[in-house]
């Protein structure tokens, strides 16, 4: 009976310039689209998908100092990214999909391709990197640091401050393109850490999931499960494919990114299947049943080996929700007041079990255990809009709060309001005239203080003698020591200069078949 072996989709072969016989030929070809659609996109034609990019590695943030020369946003920007080896994978919510394809051969002298078997199909499995190591804390964190020190110079030419502390577990490890000199500057340190990594299998069964080592068994006491595994389907024939291309054997598969299960381990502590932490792997395997008359005999199986390493994004990450925009229009107040006038209908519904009530309170005192209202065992209807008008509420009340007590500069230049608020037109005149930060509050320059309030999300009240944000950022040490970074921040802040429609990802090249040439 015919074996067979699986390799990266022709495409892929000719686009890196690599034939059956190298040794990447032999990884199963992850490739990425931004529509939930993808499919029919696959199915024209396989080779159409989008190119990875610098935002499809994995990064991670470093500390750095404000250096001179950097004005603007990137004056408020008290990280940067330096970026590993390692592929990153980004959740459906950021409009990013992937599938898995290959292409199967006969194992046989000159790997014929097995378009003619219809006997035969194709599963996947996502299994797990996990790292285990012995070494103390300091070599750890100090190996860990080493990286980062690197990267950092490779990429940035920047000296991570000395505070810096990263995780082995997310640093060390996780560069897949290990360099061999990193190696051997470290020795003794790697020597401390001594590493060792199990490959994972997510195992399924009346217990629930688990990640497990690879081929063992279950911890006693715990019922039998099996490996999970995910479909792959056939790509048929195309009309423009040649003759000899119809022979071809090319399968794809769904690499799932999100999963709602999690794991129970015996102290009864839960864990998510996926999360950005971990270090994952896509393996496909053949499989044949037995022929007739020996329906007895268990299929045969050939496996893949495992494509390249990744890890899964997290739900907030930037550089995944800058791919997505979510529009919501705040409720109408005017048809709100005009729906008061009806009769009530829809909305939440809320039910509040006996002495669980918790209602209003007097501002002036803290509730505590004995003031709550024991009140409850009632139902309450509110409308919707209700919920979000005190949320949009609360989030404009206590954002710039948020930025004067913790001094967050840079939050002022993730929100944009189109069209900008004359306040940037005014506060531009005012920087172009000469203003400077002295002359913020003081007579003549209303217009500019109260631009600069309303940049800030924090109005004044002269009249009652409250201050606003223009004064409270004139009182703060960073600009009382820099008064010419006011002018950067209200830059950074104003959409006409930091607002601009993404650039279209690019995609990958078409290289044609040779069997049809």
């Amino acid at each position: 009976m015919t074996g067979f072996v699986v390799r990266a989709p022709w495409y892929v072969r000719e686009r890196d310039g690599i034939d059956l016989r190298d040794p990447k030929s032999v990884r199963p070809s992850i490739q990425m689209y931004d529509d939930p659609q993808f499919v029919s996109r696959l199915l024209a034609d396989p080779r159409d998908s989008l190119k990875f990019r610098t935002d499809d590695q994995w990064s991670y943030p470093v500390p750095v100092a404000n250096p001179a020369g950097r004005t603007g946003r990137l004056l408020f920007a008290t990280s940067t990214l330096v970026h590993t080896n390692i592929r990153k994978l980004y959740q459906p919510n950021h409009s990013r999909f992937y599938a898995v394809v290959v292409e199967v051969f006969c194992d046989e002298p000159g790997l014929p391709r097995a378009g003619s078997h219809e006997d035969i199909d194709l599963r996947l499995v996502l299994r797990r990197q996990h790292l285990s190591t012995s070494g103390a804390k300091r070599p750890t964190r100090r190996l860990a640091r080493n990286l980062l020190v690197e990267l950092a110079k490779q990429q940035h030419n920047l000296d991570l401050p000395a505070g810096s502390d990263p995780d082995v577990r997310d640093v060390y490890w996780a560069d897949a393109a290990w360099q061999r000199r990193f190696a051997e500057d470290n020795a003794e340190l790697i020597d401390e850490l001594a590493p060792h990594t199990d490959v994972e299998a997510w195992m399924v069964g009346a217990a629930g999931g688990q990640w497990r080592a690879v081929d063992t068994e279950p911890e006693p006491g715990r019922p039998p499960d099996s490996e999970q595994d995910y479909p792959m389907w056939r790509l048929p024939p195309r009309d423009e494919d040649c003759a000899a291309a119809r022979t071809r054997s090319l399968w794809f598969g769904l690499v799932p990114t999100y999963s709602a299960d999690h794991s129970v381990d015996a102290l009864g502590r839960s864990s998510a299947k996926l999360d950005e932490h971990g270090i994952y792997e896509v393996q496909c395997f053949v499989r044949q049943p037995p022929p007739a008359g020996h329906e007895h005999c268990p299929p045969k199986i050939w496996w893949s080996q495992p494509s390249e390493p990744f890890r899964l994004a997290a739900a907030y990450d930037p550089d995944g929700t800058k791919n997505r925009t979510i529009s919501v229009t705040a409720p109408d107040l005017r048809r709100l007041a005009a729906r008061a006038g009806q009769r009530q209908s829809g909305g939440l519904q809320i039910s509040t079990p006996p002495k669980s009530g918790l209602g209003p309170v007097p501002f002036k005192s803290i509730p505590n255990a004995r003031s709550r209202t024991p009140g409850g065992d009632s139902i309450c209807m509110f409308a919707f809009e209700l919920f979000f008008l005190v949320a949009l509420f609360l989030f404009l009340l206590f954002l710039p709060i948020i930025v004067f007590a913790f001094q967050l500069w840079w939050l002022l230049a993730l929100r944009f309001c189109i069209p900008p608020s004359a306040s940037f037109t005014v506060l531009a005149n005012f920087f172009a005239a000469g203003g400077v930060m002295a002359d913020i509050g003081m007579p003549g320059f209303e217009d500019a203080t109260a631009a600069l309030d309303e940049i800030t999300g924090l109005p004044g009240d002269p009249a009652a003698g409250t201050p606003g944000g223009a004064l409270l950022l004139k009182n703060q040490a960073d600009f009382v020591a820099h008064p010419d970074r006011l002018d950067d921040l209200v830059a950074a802040a104003d959409p006409n200069l930091a607002v601009a429609p993404p650039d279209p990802p690019p995609v990958e090249t078409k290289p044609a078949d040779p069997l049809c040439r």
